[in-house]
Parts: C-alpha cells; sequence; structure tokens
C-alpha cells in the first residue's frame, strides 16, 4: 500500500476515532447524569479535557495502526515545525481580534449597538485560561490540520479541502449543542457550522503558508477561542458576514488547485 493510501486509511479511521469517542463521552455523561463544565474542579469538567484532546489522541491512535512510529515522527516533525516567518505568527494571533474589532465597529456605527461598560469578563482564572488554550490547541490541530488537513487538500483542493473541513470539524462538536455548561449549549448550529467553516479557509492559508505546521493554527484557534472568553463586545448577525468575507479573501492566498473532485488526475 502506498504512502497515500496509508494516510488516508489513517485519515478515515481517525475520522471515526474522533466523531465516536465524543459521542461516548457525551453518551456516558448523560447516563451518569454528570453536569457538565469548563471546569475541572467540578463533576464533568474533567470530561470536557478529555474531549478537548481527544482529536489528537484520534490522529495517533490512527496513525500508529497504519503508518507506526516512522509515520507519527513524520507527523510531528511537519506539524510541530516552527521556522517561518514572524509574520504569520502574528497574523494568526490578530486576525481573530481584527475581525472581531471590524464587527464591533459596524455594530455600533451602523447597527445601532452600544457599547458594554466592561469589555473584559473572564470566564476563568488566567492559569487555568492559559492551560486550557494550548491543551485545545494541541488536543485539537495535531488530528484536524497535521492529520486531516493534507489529505482532504490532496482529495479536494486548498480551498475545498478546507471548507469540507470546516464542516467536519464544525460537526465534531455537536454533543457540545445538548450539554449543559458548555459553551455550545442553545446555539445554532448551523451559524456554528458556517463560523467554523470560515475560520478553516483562514487556518488554512496559515497552515499553507507555512509548510504545513500546526502552530499557526493553534494561535489562530487559542486566540478567537480567548476573545470569546473573555471579551464582551457589540455584534450582530453581520459578524458572521465579516468572517466569511475574510475566509473569501483567504482563499486568494491559498495554493492551486483551489478546488477538485476526488481521483482527478494531479
Amino acid at each position: 500500500m502506498s504512502k497515500e493510501h496509508h494516510r488516508t486509511a489513517s485519515f478515515i479511521l481517525f475520522l471515526l476515532l474522533a466523531y465516536a469517542g465524543l459521542w461516548l463521552l457525551f453518551g456516558v455523561g448523560r447516563w451518569l447524569a454528570i453536569p457538565f463544565a469548563m471546569d475541572p474542579g467540578v463533576p464533568g469538567g474533567k470530561f470536557f479535557l478529555i474531549g478537548a484532546a481527544w482529536p489528537s489522541i484520534s490522529a495517533f491512535l490512527a496513525i500508529s495502526f497504519h503508518e507506526k512510529r516512522r509515520g507519527l515522527g513524520v507527523l510531528l516533525r511537519r506539524a510541530l515545525a516552527w521556522r517561518f516567518s514572524p509574520f504569520w505568527y502574528l497574523a494568526a494571533i490578530l486576525i481573530p481580534f481584527a475581525v472581531n474589532a471590524v464587527n464591533s465597529a459596524v455594530a455600533v456605527v451602523f447597527m445601532g449597538a452600544t457599547a458594554p461598560a466592561d469589555w473584559f469578563v473572564p470566564a476563568f482564572g488566567p492559569g487555568f485560561l492559559i492551560f486550557f488554550l494550548l491543551f485545545n490547541g494541541f488536543g485539537e490541530e495535531i488530528g484536524w490540520r497535521g492529520l486531516a488537513l493534507p489529505v482532504l487538500q490532496r482529495h479536494f483542493g486548498s480551498a475545498g479541502g478546507n471548507m469540507v473541513l470546516g464542516v467536519l470539524w464544525a460537526l465534531w462538536h455537536l454533543p457540545l449543542f445538548w450539554l449543559k455548561g458548555s459553551f455550545q449549549y442553545g446555539d445554532s448550529i448551523m451559524l456554528f457550522v458556517l463560523l467554523l467553516t470560515a475560520w478553516s479557509l483562514i487556518i488554512g492559508v496559515l497552515v499553507n503558508r507555512c509548510r504545513g505546521s500546526i502552530l499557526p493554527a493553534i494561535l489562530f484557534h487559542e486566540s478567537a477561542n480567548a476573545i470569546a472568553f473573555n471579551l464582551r463586545y457589540p455584534g450582530s448577525m453581520m459578524g458572521y458576514w465579516i468572517w466569511i468575507l475574510a475566509a473569501g479573501l483567504a482563499v486568494i492566498w491559498m495554493p492551486k488547485p483551489w478546488f477538485r473532485w476526488p481521483g482527478q488526475p494531479d
């Protein structure tokens, strides 16, 4: 079996493990009637930590099964490569702040929104926040951007692969929409899919420009999460359109072909 077939097989097993693991955690939590919260000090909190790391755990298991130790070494060396322009480190951190700043300005100037009295309302203490952001970033991105993205881009093109990944990434969170205590509880699933697909396209530019490294993906992911966990800003539905516009602009920076069909010759 060729390296490409091994990696595709690893991706399929990874996806099955990632989805099955989160649904299993969800089922066990519901069966035991555990109240969930993103704090390891309360009942159910440790389930969030397991779930946050599950995509990368699934990636390690899948590659260990299909590609053995050599495959793990290749994944980690490429995914954790850090020698690229500092511009991309800054871009990964600042893009979420820039988009949310534009969203806030539009909401105040054109939508009649009022700026909040307190912008900074931390959901966690600083120690746990830093730990969780790093833990969550490495816990998800080695799987999604380290293993899954190269396979999907090879089959669907750079833009197409990132769009497919955005949908898969978003739907993986589905159990959280029924878990009291999670940040997704009660939100719109469709809007969440739309948002993460836009994020995925932007992250795809960062990863491709940094030769497959997941480090800018982690920085973007956790910059966006830090904003969600700590900042209260005036926003509106227009914010989703601003993210879509940013994602559309990001596609211009992606390598071609942007779209392709599986099996299409190179």
